[in-house]
């Protein structure tokens, strides 16, 4: 009786066996899939005027943040990107171009976008106009 209490003891306290993983499919996807996405999103930008009254022209892509694959056939990414606004025309009053009409730049803003494709097709696009701390413009696609 005494042998049999200490084999069921002994194995109730014996670490669990370790089961093998189960090999799982990665989140990432090809730079050639995720250039596609950013020109789809930068097409859908250009085609939006409530972007361009809000922050201006696209100028260019500064550089992908981060790339992935979240469903199978879908794209997501993120990138940032230059906008520029141009201010009011206005004539010179001295100088050498006296009396010619200029316009100010009024700078660029480097905004964040997310953007994401299903199928070849922008399903969603975000800009955050600040770093996702003030204002979000949603794209329409």
């Amino acid at each position: 009786m005494r042998g049999l209490l200490l084999v069921a003891c002994a194995a109730a306290f014996q670490a669990p066996t370790r089961r093998r993983s189960s090999i799982a499919r990665r989140a990432t996807c090809t730079p050639a899939e995720a250039n596609k996405v950013v020109n789809l999103a930068k097409q859908a930008i250009g085609r939006d005027a409530g972007v361009k009254d809000a922050l201006g022209a696209l100028q260019r892509v500064e550089n992908i943040l981060g790339s992935g694959s979240p469903a199978p056939g879908a794209v997501a990414v993120s990138f940032s990107a230059s906008f520029r606004r141009q201010g009011n025309p206005f004539k010179l009053a001295f100088g050498k171009e006296a009396g010619t009409t200029k316009v100010a730049n009024r700078g660029s803003n480097v905004s964040q976008i997310k953007a994401r494709a299903d199928g070849g097709k922008l399903v969603s696009c975000s800009i955050q106009m600040d770093g996702g701390w003030g204002r979000t413009i949603n794209v329409r696609c």
